[in-house]
């Protein structure tokens, strides 16, 4: 994740997280996380394999029903299992979490444990009674994915006809119970250009969060890698994310990239000869990169532990037959400490990178395309001869 707006448009909250190094992260805002040194990783939770879309994008190949899902008894277990170890967050996802059963259930226990909570949804399903219940049951924010400005493209790529009205619907309503909102965009060779639009949509309808993704080849995703962005496009985005998170830094909303830590190499190269850069250079090597099997830890639906949601592949462990402290902490898996030592053993371009510390580029792009997690990250979009 980075937070243009923060690193960019001088906003004292940043250098709050510089302040945590030597600590953890208790106090930090959920979106400071990333840029401190807590260890302990934020959770993302797949509650549920059910959804009412069909997106062509969907990591987790969603269908509209699901089977083998943790019951509730073992899910009240496991969020007592982190609330043990102190995680910094869960971020409730699916599928589509709000079509889990046992979604309150889960985060008003959350809550009562002091657990943090965030909810990543499609938006189509939050009514003005369920965005109160979410109030209530503290949910720290709401994301919603929103892909085009036209309904009929959103429509067509989230693959049920309604879904942008719903969506739309969906942030008001959650923005009208008092709850933090974010616009998403995964970025395709069919929307990039019409990010500026979306970012007018936030602005108009006083959404707090602009999150710009990158398309990850897994799961469906992985059948329409061929739709993600040229590198002149991908920069053409992150030019223009810098210079709106400047432009609006008066403004009521925050600009962020997640799923790609080349963002923050090119950010740098932006740059050059900027006073600021030594501090954003230090702020990012906080942060670390890619964060897979060390600041992020995916639980899917049926209890099975990944390094990284992008990596359902790699399964360190189950938290129906070991606790996740013992998958994650005490006792590792091979995989997982091959991951969290491959800064010294990553090949090509990032093994030989200045910005190696700060970036290490997206591992499962690596694996997809080149069949090597170690190799480097072929979607990075530095240029290499650049002065």
């Amino acid at each position: 994740m980075i937070i243009f707006s923060k690193v960019l448009a001088d906003k004292a909250t940043v250098w709050e997280a510089l302040r945590t190094h030597n600590g953890g992260c208790e106090r930090c805002s959920p979106d400071m996380i990333r840029f401190s040194t807590e260890s302990k990783p934020v959770i993302m939770w797949n509650l549920t394999r059910r959804c009412n879309l069909a997106c062509q994008h969907c990591y987790m190949d969603a269908r509209a029903e699901g089977s083998d899902e943790l019951t509730l008894e073992e899910g009240i277990r496991l969020i007592d299992d982190l609330a043990e170890v102190k995680v910094p967050v869960i971020i409730f996802t699916g599928g589509e979490p709000l079509m889990s059963r046992n979604f309150f259930a889960y985060a008003f226990h959350a809550s009562e444990a002091g657990v943090r909570t965030v909810i990543s949804t499609n938006g189509t399903l939050i009514t003005p009674e369920i965005a109160r219940l979410m109030k209530e049951a503290g949910i720290g924010y709401v994301g919603v994915s929103l892909d085009s400005s036209v309904a009929k493209k959103h429509d067509s790529f989230r693959g049920v006809p309604g879904a942008h009205a719903k969506a739309l619907e969906g942030i008001r309503n959650a923005r009208d119970a008092g709850l933090k909102t974010g616009i998403r965009i995964t970025l395709t060779k069919d929307n990039w250009y019409e990010v500026a639009a979306l970012m007018e949509l936030a602005l108009k309808e006083r959404v707090p969060r602009f999150c710009l993704y990158h398309l990850v080849p897994t799961g469906r995703g992985a059948e329409i890698a061929d739709k993600d962005v040229t590198p002149d496009q991908r920069r053409s985005v992150l030019k223009l994310l810098a210079e709106a998170a400047v432009e609006l830094k008066d403004k009521e909303i925050e600009i962020l990239t997640t799923d790609s830590p080349m963002d923050g190499a090119f950010l740098l190269e932006m740059l050059k000869g900027d006073p600021r850069r030594e501090r954003v250079r230090e702020l990012l090597a906080n942060a670390g990169g890619c964060s897979t099997g060390n600041k992020v830890a995916n639980i899917n639906y049926r209890g099975d532990v990944h390094p990284c949601h992008f990596m359902p592949q790699v399964v360190v462990g189950n938290v129906r037959e070991r606790p996740f402290k013992d998958i994650w902490m005490d006792n590792p898996a091979p995989e997982l400490l091959a991951l969290r030592g491959m800064r010294s053993n990553l090949k090509g371009a990032c093994g030989e990178c200045e910005y190696l510390e700060l970036c290490g580029g997206c591992r499962q792009k690596a694996q997809y395309y080149l069949g090597d997690f170690l190799g480097e990250d072929p979607t990075c979009i530095l240029e290499r001869n650049s002065p």
